[in-house]
């Protein structure tokens, strides 16, 4: 029955994706992709500088809730020179990183988990309602909660809805939005490191879930890493996905038939990146009928990185709040084995 409702409920929302992506990408930029291939992950996603501005504000309903903002100057560099134009003008709203930072308690716990979000993530009022109310509840953890490029507050004037820009047939800006992403999110870690936390950890959902898969390939590592129905074939999600149709599209008619957009992104490399995160270190959650992510995937990259602990819940992408008790569940008992 779940199998049923996940299934029907991940096809929903892709028809439904497309009264919501009505517009094409406006730049092919597959000439210039070609500037990422076939790089180390230390050359693809360099350390970030540490900001020379980062503040921590809190409103009059902050200081009610247990919660601040965190605020800094991103110290992404881009890879493609004629990005850079566009980096710094049309998308200057993206210079500006942003994380929501909530203490439950009203003080510093001893550990933090980072949460990275998914694709089209409206804002982070959606999590503070739901998600995190839970964890702050359950899990013995701070939450800081990274907005990633071109969404929500770092949303560019002339986008339609949160997201839109970030993953599409504008390849060289779907791939320096990801990298900018990982920069900002290891900022935040390494920001959190020295505000004396003992552990702090990532976690993330979706396309969030494929970028703290990167985290855990990065030094420094974060302590522990959750990613929740991701993996890093991102070719194939490209082509499997039913929300993604507008990608597929787009880069179909600009020349790139399916052989050549998987090759695309095998050369970009990710999918055969490999762990220096221990096994154990890790906690995969991961939806048995899930039309976005392929089962068959996820577990092809599980056995490559030494079978981490992992949850296979009930359902498909979409309908993973129906699963959020057993989620939670096997989250406290893997923060508590330590």
């Amino acid at each position: 029955m779940k199998s049923t409702v996940g299934r029907g409920a991940d096809r929903v929302a892709g028809v439904l994706s497309r009264l919501l992506h009505v517009r094409s990408a406006r730049h092919n930029t597959i000439g210039d992709v070609e500037r990422y291939y076939d790089l180390g992950l230390e050359e693809l996603f360099p350390a970030p500088r540490a900001p020379a501005d980062l503040h921590v504000e809190r409103t009059l309903a902050d200081r009610a809730r247990g919660t601040s903002s965190v605020v800094w100057t991103s110290t992404h560099e881009v890879l493609c020179p004629r990005y850079r134009r566009r980096h710094e003008t049309e998308y200057r709203s993206n210079l500006v990183a942003r994380a929501r930072w909530i203490r439950p308690d009203g003080r510093r716990r001893d550990r933090c988990l980072v949460y990275v979000h998914g694709w089209l993530e409206p804002g982070p009022w959606a999590e503070e309602l739901t998600l995190f109310r839970v964890w702050g509840r359950e899990l013995p953890v701070d939450i800081v909660h990274v907005a990633l490029p071109f969404h929500g507050p770092r949303l560019p004037r002339g986008s339609l809805f949160s997201g839109e820009w970030f993953w599409t047939g504008d390849l060289v800006r779907s791939l320096e939005g990801v990298r900018q992403a990982i920069c900002d999110v290891r900022t935040a870690l390494a920001w959190l490191r020295d505000q004396g936390y003992q552990e702090v950890g990532v976690t993330g959902l979706s396309l969030g879930g494929a970028l703290v898969m990167v985290l855990a390939c990065l030094e420094p590592l974060p302590d522990f890493a959750i990613p929740v129905m991701a993996h890093l074939s991102l070719g194939a999600a490209v082509e499997q996905a039913p929300i993604l149709w507008r990608m597929r599209n787009d880069l179909e008619r600009w020349g790139l038939d399916e052989r050549a957009r998987r090759e695309v992104f095998r050369r970009i490399g990710l999918e055969s990146a490999q762990p220096r995160l221990r096994p154990e270190r890790q906690l995969w959650v991961q939806a048995k009928d899930d039309l976005y992510i392929d089962a068959g995937l996820v577990e092809q990259q599980w056995r490559a990185w030494h079978e981490p602990p992992i949850l296979w819940i009930d359902g498909g992408h979409m309908t993973f709040p129906m699963e959020l008790a057993r989620i939670t569940e096997r989250m406290r008992g893997f923060l508590a084995r330590g």
